[in-house]
């Protein structure tokens, strides 16, 4: 799998778990929680690490970049070697560029757009607004971070099994997102510390 396509899979199941995550309220009011915090943020930014593990692999891939966000519904998603591939997704639909082409791809209703919109709602959206198609279970409600697992419902369709995605105690920002596809199919990423409301350059925050 070339380095463009892997890095596209690997994006796209993120945001296809972001798509399904709103399901049962996992504690009374948390996703009330996570509205009321995020509602002081404008922009999101800052570093990640990724690793992919592919069972036919060898070895993981690692890769590193950095993610910015300006809610409610604009994000860049830049991963360096060995992918070198950024992502683009804001209303108007989603792009990518790599040293392979670049392509657009106007809004729809399902399919990777749709999932890759969902993305900005999970990394700094209202949770409440996903669907219903994941088991929401909280693993952990402490001051310093909110761990919740997220279970595929019967019915489902084909791809990530589970997922885990934790919070700071503030509730604003991810620190951490882990997926399952399968027995030896997983995807790791780590947020650095994501700054909030700092200065962003709205041009680089769409495509060229």
């Amino acid at each position: 799998m070339n380095p463009q396509r892997r890095a596209l899979v690997a994006f796209a199941a993120l945001a296809l778990v972001a798509h399904r995550a709103g399901a049962d309220v996992p504690g009374a009011n948390l996703l009330q929680r996570i509205a009321a915090a995020r509602g002081k943020i404008r922009t999101l930014q800052g570093p990640f690490t990724q690793v992919r593990r592919i069972g036919v692999l060898a070895s993981d891939v690692r890769s590193s970049g950095d993610v910015a966000v300006i809610r409610p519904d604009r994000l860049r998603w830049r991963l360096g070697p060995p992918d070198d591939v950024t992502f683009w997704v804001g209303p108007e639909g989603l792009a990518y560029r790599s040293a392979h082409g670049q392509e657009r791809l106007a809004p729809a209703k399902g399919g990777v757009p749709a999932a890759l919109d969902d993305l900005c709602t999970l990394i700094g959206g209202d949770l409440a607004k996903l669907d219903r198609r994941w088991s929401l279970r909280l693993l952990r409600d402490a001051a310093d971070g909110v761990e919740i697992e997220a279970t595929a419902r019967e019915g489902a369709a084909a791809g990530v099994r589970s997922m885990t995605f934790a919070l700071t105690g503030d509730l604003t920002r991810p620190t951490r997102v882990s997926l399952v596809e399968g027995p030896r199919d997983r995807t790791d990423i780590v947020f650095g510390e994501l700054r909030m409301n700092e200065p962003l350059d709205e041009a680089g925050m769409r495509p060229p």
